[in-house]
């Protein structure tokens, strides 16, 4: 067995998983850091005994700087500014004595805290007093001696305090990141609960959305095929043949009236000029001809044929020879046989019967509900377009939400494990 060992080794130990919840993870480190960095609080409450001890003498050394008398007569020539200098040192002297607060509790992230600030106003007094020093350090050299003394044992005890602490800067760092990493972890885990909670209404709207364009469109399915429908359709093409009868006959009395169009066009402009006056009936169906030919049926027209007629003969209205024969004989058509009261006839009788048509046409609501479901199913087609569309972003938010909580945690472990040094695994 000793030989096993010998040739293949000993077998390293992987030290064993601590596995926490998450919602419990503030308090394990919270107990952790204590047991993790609390060997070093004795050494940085007795650096703090001896900065508050250096700071007491540096109190002492300062007083008697400000009581102190010039050691030779011969340096009367810069006493004046001396004292003015003295002062300056004092000041910031007192800045240093003021600021340097040390802190009740000797953590590491105190510690550090601590000897940044004190580090800080320490340099920036070192500095406002360079130019004093010279005259303080010649006129009172004993008293600058102790001061100076003081303040490089402050110095020094300063970075004595923060080594240890630098030794565990970086695992000291992880460890002050770590509420806001568990911070961030609970606002998009939150946000992952709210998104979930977005979903899943959305799933229900667009689940019933669903059904009702489903009833809607089998509603309009059943209609389309329904024998109100196909009735309608059928009235709607009795009608169409009807309008389009109507129409041909308005567009064969327009054209009986073709072959006038030159006389009655001269009989008004001689009417106009005071050649040739027509009377009030004759100038109102000339009005109805040219602007509505197909008005003039149930009219009389007799008389105002038989007026172009005697104006055409008589040469009145000055047609050439053709277009008189082709005149007359249209007025001969038009007054001799009856093919005004026939046009008028099947005009009436097309009239009523699309009347008729377009009545029973009006009676039936099928297309009516016919407009009311397309709409619906248009309306609800879009919705469920939308919603879907809507479903789609949510959940591939909520995808890289969960991503991103799945990174973080590999992160916090990655973290826990460089700051405490076990295998932790963190999980919800």
């Amino acid at each position: 067995m000793k030989l096993i060992k010998k040739i293949f080794g000993k077998k390293e130990e992987v030290p064993p998983l601590t596995s926490l919840k998450f919602d419990e993870l503030l308090v394990w480190i919270e107990t952790e850091s204590e047991k993790t960095f609390s060997k070093l609080q004795p050494s940085i409450s007795h650096k703090y005994e001896e900065i508050e001890t250096v700071l007491k003498s540096l109190s002492s050394s300062k007083g008697q700087l400000q009581d102190a008398v010039p050691v030779e007569a011969a340096y009367k020539r810069i006493e004046k500014a001396g004292a003015s200098n003295r002062e300056n040192v004092i000041k910031n002297l007192n800045i240093i004595l003021d600021k340097t607060n040390i802190p009740d509790n000797a953590t590491p992230t105190s510690a550090s805290e601590f000897y940044l600030d004190a580090k800080s106003t320490f340099k920036t007094c070192i500095e406002n007093t360079i130019r004093s020093q010279q005259y303080v350090k010649v006129l009172y050299p004993e008293e600058y001696q102790l001061v100076m003394g003081e303040l490089t044992h402050l110095n020094t005890l300063l970075d004595e305090l923060i080594a240890p602490v630098n030794e565990i800067k970086d695992r000291l760092n992880a460890y002050e990141r770590l509420p806001e990493k568990i911070e961030t972890i609970k606002q998009v885990r939150q946000q992952i609960k709210e998104k979930e909670n977005e979903i899943l209404g959305l799933e229900k709207k667009y689940d019933s959305l669903k059904h009702e364009l489903q009833t809607a469109e089998s509603k309009l399915a059943g209609l389309q095929n329904s024998k109100e429908l196909i009735k309608a359709q059928e009235l709607e093409k009795q009608a169409k043949a009807l309008k389009d009868q109507l129409s041909n006959i308005d567009f064969n009395l327009k054209g009986l009236f073709t072959p006038l169009s030159k006389a009655i066009l001269r009989m008004e402009k001689q009417d106009e000029s005071g050649r040739h006056l027509l009377s009030p009936e004759s100038r109102n169906i000339l009005k109805l001809l040219k602007e509505d030919p197909i008005s003039v049926l149930g009219t009389d027209i007799i008389p105002f044929l038989i007026d172009i007629r005697k104006r055409v003969e008589d040469e009145t209205l000055g047609l050439k020879e053709q277009k008189k024969n082709k005149t007359l004989e249209q007025i001969d058509r038009l007054a001799g046989t009856d093919v005004l009261l026939t046009l008028n006839e099947k005009k009436r009788l097309f009239s009523l019967e699309l009347d008729r048509t377009l009545e029973e046409l009006n009676r039936l609501t099928v297309y009516t509900e016919k407009t009311i479901l397309e709409k619906q199913v248009f309306e609800y087609r879009s919705m469920v377009d939308s919603t879907e569309q809507d479903l789609e972003l949510e959940r591939k938010y909520l995808v890289r939400l969960k991503e991103e909580t799945e990174k973080s945690m590999t992160e916090l472990n990655s973290n826990l494990r460089n700051v405490f040094g076990d295998n932790i695994e963190v999980s919800f």
